[in-house]
């Protein structure tokens, strides 16, 4: 069944971008899942898709699963609020990372030190755990046709409300 595709209002787009933590999923044919961390997201210009950065190494059943299906949920949580929202998509594409994705995931990982310095973890750390090689980068990029708002409480599993166009 397809969807109709979710823009991103400017608040949600914001959100994930920065200061979260993220994973994305997937599941092969026998519908078992899988999963890995994601390095950072991009949301375009015109926020109706977004891309999320995996490692090779880290993710290979992942990439496997969304090149056959292009099928992806992503789960992006701000750690010292717990806010989090999940975004889905069936129309997910893989590519090689590319010179701008490893920007994108250098200013993502500044952004988490921030985060988790808060929670007392210290840069180097954040660094270490969140470590990659450029060669080693995958960007998933996808048309989020349901989205989900996952705080917990009770409010959690409520479906987001696509974004209206902007007035002038």
């Amino acid at each position: 069944m397809s969807r109709t595709p979710t823009t991103l209002d400017a608040d949600t787009a914001a959100f994930i971008q920065r200061r979260v933590s993220i994973c994305a999923a997937g599941r092969n044919a026998a519908n078992e899942p899988t999963a890995a961390r994601a390095y950072g997201c991009r949301v375009s210009a015109d926020r109706s898709t977004l891309t999320v950065y995996v490692l090779r190494s880290q993710a290979t059943a992942l990439i496997d699963a969304v090149e056959a299906n292009g099928q992806v949920a992503v789960v992006f949580s701000r750690p010292t609020t717990n806010r989090t929202i999940q975004l889905k998509g069936s129309d997910a594409r893989v590519r090689r990372g590319e010179a701008g994705d490893v920007q994108a995931i250098a200013e993502w990982v500044g952004s988490f030190v921030v985060e988790v310095a808060e929670l007392g973890f210290n840069a180097p750390f954040v660094h270490a755990v969140c470590a990659t090689q450029p060669g080693d980068v995958v960007a998933i990029t996808f048309t989020p046709t349901d989205g989900f708002a996952q705080t917990p409480g009770p409010g959690a599993g409520a479906r987001l409300e696509p974004a209206r166009a902007a007035s002038p």
